[in-house]
């Protein structure tokens, strides 16, 4: 099997080169780092299981013939670990924590996100806003399980009093129900389900578009960005969030604290498409802008402006931290962090936790390798549950696995057992 998987890497190879991927370009569309890519066509190492439906479109083959492709040999689900196609959690190997997601549940968000409506009790329009609450807390909290549990009860309960309202309780609702979309398809956009993430912003954004309240539909076109990113459409991203940043570009003097965290929340996302495409210039004036909303908004994140917005005064120098990366400007992505560590009062664990990880690679590029191990432990330990599903805390502890050899890296086999990454006989 040996020389058969030699010989299927080699045609991996081909057929990225056919398509016409280089291994940094493959890279770039995972969103990994170039030396992964490297290591799967060496047979160091084997893509997590989340990343065998992506790795298959993008090479145009059928995920099995991935398998065949990668190792020689038919696809085996457990042995290859292949996601199950009917769970948003079984990419994640190793052993699932008691929060993480539920098959039940996913089946019955993906029902009521098609539009397959439970006939239930129509919710009330205080019931409904608590839910949104809810479900935003939920999600910054890091509790991914929970929130999706509650969503489809949530989101029926809301359709039903829709159809069953009129006038400006019709109105409020409306908003009330794309705010719980716009959830959802955050949660989704996380876990995985990026197409299923899309339909509820779409559905989300129709729905704000007919409430009339145009900073929750800029809000939604936020989301939107971030998933055309996910999806490597970076140019995309950055103009649609550049777009939507115009259409309600605010005078700072006078503009409500929301109307400016929409704002600032959408240039942040702009920023990080351009510097997704190479454009580091473009990112930085993108956060320049950002910099200056950020300073209009108080140092506290406990009460947001707009419930599904982390953006503040310290979300400049957080974007600024992956441009210098990208740009391959470790050290000046390391100064903006020290501006990012304190970052305010009642920073919810998903964004300091996303934070840390990014830090977490610029210590990886200035070769801080110790720093990155610890800075990835103090990432997972604030949100477990939410870390499993970032690509890049995936990616750079892959990395510092490749580079242990010379290094005692203390908690570094910790982490990637808990990331569900096979440490195997790497030295």
């Amino acid at each position: 099997m040996a020389v058969a998987g030699r010989q299927a890497r080699h045609e991996f190879a081909q057929r990225r080169t056919a398509l016409g991927f280089t291994q940094e370009s493959l890279a770039a569309l995972l969103r990994l780092e170039r030396s992964t890519v490297v290591r799967w066509e060496a047979g160091k190492s084997r893509p997590r299981a989340g990343l065998w439906p992506k790795i298959a479109a993008a090479l145009e083959v059928a995920p099995e013939q991935l398998a065949v492709l990668l190792d020689g040999g038919p696809a085996d689900v457990e042995n290859n670990a292949l996601p199950r196609q009917s769970a948003l959690t079984t990419y994640v190997r190793g052993s699932a924590s008691s929060d993480d997601l539920d098959d039940r549940d996913v089946s019955q968000l993906r029902r009521v996100i098609m539009g397959c409506i439970p006939d239930t009790a129509p919710g009330t329009p205080v019931r409904i806003s608590d839910a949104v609450a809810r479900a935003w807390e939920l999600f910054f909290s890091a509790q991914l399980g929970e929130m999706e549990r509650m969503l489809p009860v949530a989101l029926a309960g809301a359709y039903n009093a829709a159809g069953a309202a009129a006038g400006e309780s019709r109105r409020q609702i409306f908003v009330s129900l794309a705010q719980l979309l716009h959830a959802a398809s955050n949660l989704l956009g996380y876990v995985g389900q990026e197409d299923l993430a899309a339909m509820a912003l779409l559905r989300a954004d129709a729905l704000a578009a007919d409430s009339g309240d145009e900073l929750t539909q800029a809000a939604i076109k936020g989301s939107h960005s971030w998933l055309l990113a996910k999806h490597g459409m970076f140019d995309d991203a950055a103009g649609y969030a550049e777009n939507a940043a115009a259409a309600i570009e605010p005078r700072l003097s006078t503009a409500s604290p929301r109307h400016i965290a929409i704002w600032g929340e959408l240039l942040c996302y702009a920023a990080f498409a351009a510097s997704r495409t190479g454009d580091f210039r473009e990112a930085r004036r993108y956060l320049r802008l950002c910099e200056s909303a950020g300073t209009q908004l108080d140092d506290t994140y406990a009460d947001r402006p707009e419930i599904s917005n982390v953006f503040g005064p310290t979300s400049a120098a957080s974007f600024g931290v992956i441009n210098e990366t990208g740009a391959d400007r470790p050290r000046e992505a390391l100064k903006l962090a020290t501006l990012v560590s304190g970052g305010g009062t009642g920073i919810p664990p998903t964004l300091r936790s996303r934070r840390l990880i990014n830090i977490a690679q610029a210590q990886l590029h200035n070769r801080d390798d110790a720093e990155a191990v610890d800075t990835l432990r103090r990432a997972y330990a604030m949100a477990p549950e939410f870390v499993r599903h970032i690509p890049l805390a995936h990616t750079v502890t892959d990395e510092l696995l490749a580079r242990r050899g010379a290094q005692r890296l203390t908690g570094l086999v910790g982490i990637a057992e808990r990331l569900g990454i096979s440490v195997g006989n790497r030295s």
